[in-house]
């Protein structure tokens, strides 16, 4: 019986292709065969400014068919903040200005619409690495050789930092106390993120990211608010952080890291994830980790409860097994490491960690 179960990489030494795209069409700065640090920009392009509609009939109180009248400024016309669009006068004088910079691009049934200039937007590369292909005018594949560790959940933000791990055990949490001048400009590591006082800290720190096993449910808004990147490498909840990817993470306590906490890229949906850049000749190529059937000897994770953050190894597979309500499910009998007793974990239960 092949039985499949997700997956998630965590491995100490990798070949990793990332793509870093424009948001628009734009320019490349950057040639196939470069090496470009992390902080380089590789790219830039103009990103089409936002548009705001502007009830102008209201806002003068008159029928729409009116507003032409009062009128200040004609398409195509460029306006300043605060500068006049419309006037009412008389004993109730009325006066409707421009909410932004931008270009008046049509007038029409009682509305104005205003378009924002255009923005330089730069793309740096993000993480130390090889120009492996330019994609002309979108991007480029750039090539690292170093760990990858994928996490769980992620605030959508990305940063370049030294790796600083502030608690000795995977299932300590982050206290206020650890965050102090010398995190700087670091990527904190801990077993658990819950208190909200924490995370304050760290942003008048000014540090570069947190990466923790579980994060409190209370803190999402405040995590999703962090002006840095914010990820969890289990999940929600107070989950410490797995072995495997605790034990990684220490390993490399001081050496630059690229925290990437975004789980989405345009229509591609995708893991947060840690890379750690590192000297060596990889042996494996993250493209390469495709899905395979559970297997006796794969380390796998548990991610539901009660068992949720252990991380083990497959002694066994079983066809079917009894679960806690009394359902008969498929299960494997996984070693966790420290633990005498090997636990029956059902499938549905279990992510491989591959390496």
């Amino acid at each position: 019986m092949r039985l499949y179960v997700p997956s998630v990489i965590v491995s100490p030494l990798t070949v990793i292709r990332r793509e870093r795209r424009l948001p628009a069409p734009g320019d490349i700065l950057v040639r196939e065969g470069d090496r470009v640090e992390a902080v380089q920009v590789i790219g830039q392009a103009f990103v089409p400014g936002e548009f705001r509609i502007l009830n102008l009939a209201e806002a003068l109180g008159v029928p729409r068919r009116a507003v032409r009248r009062y009128l200040k400024v004609k398409p195509g016309q460029e306006v300043r903040r605060g500068d006049v669009l419309a006037v009412r006068g008389g004993l109730s004088r009325r006066v409707c200005r421009a909410p932004m910079e931008g270009t008046v691009t049509g007038i029409g049934g009682g509305r104005l619409i205003l378009e924002a200039p255009a923005q330089m937007v730069e793309v740096r590369a993000g993480c130390p690495g090889l120009v492996r292909r330019v994609l002309p005018r979108e991007g480029v594949i750039l090539q690292v050789s170093g760990a990858l560790i994928q996490g769980a959940w992620g605030n959508g933000q990305e940063e370049f930092g030294v790796l600083r791990v502030l608690t000795d055990a995977r299932d300590k949490v982050l206290r206020k106390r650890y965050v102090d001048a010398s995190c700087r400009g670091a990527i904190l590591v801990a077993g658990l993120l819950n208190d909200e006082e924490v995370l304050q800290q760290a942003i008048e720190m000014q540090v570069r990211g947190i990466i923790v096993g579980g994060l409190a449910p209370e803190l999402l808004d405040r995590a999703l608010e962090a002006p840095f990147p914010v990820v969890t490498t289990e999940g929600i909840g107070p989950i410490p952080m797995s072995e495997p990817v605790f034990r990684l993470l220490s390993t490399h306590n001081g050496r630059e890291a690229a925290l990437d906490g975004r789980t989405s890229v345009g229509l591609e949906k995708r893991r947060p994830e840690v890379i750690i850049p590192l000297p060596a000749e990889p042996k494996t190529d993250s493209l390469h980790f495709q899905p395979v059937p559970l297997q006796v000897g794969d380390t796998v994770r548990m991610i539901r409860a009660p068992h949720r953050g252990k991380a083990g190894t497959v002694r066994e597979i079983l066809p079917t097994a009894r679960g806690l309500l009394g359902i008969h499910l498929p299960a494997a009998v996984v070693q966790v490491s420290g633990e005498e007793e090997p636990l029956v974990v059902p499938i549905f239960n279990l992510e491989t960690v591959r390496s």
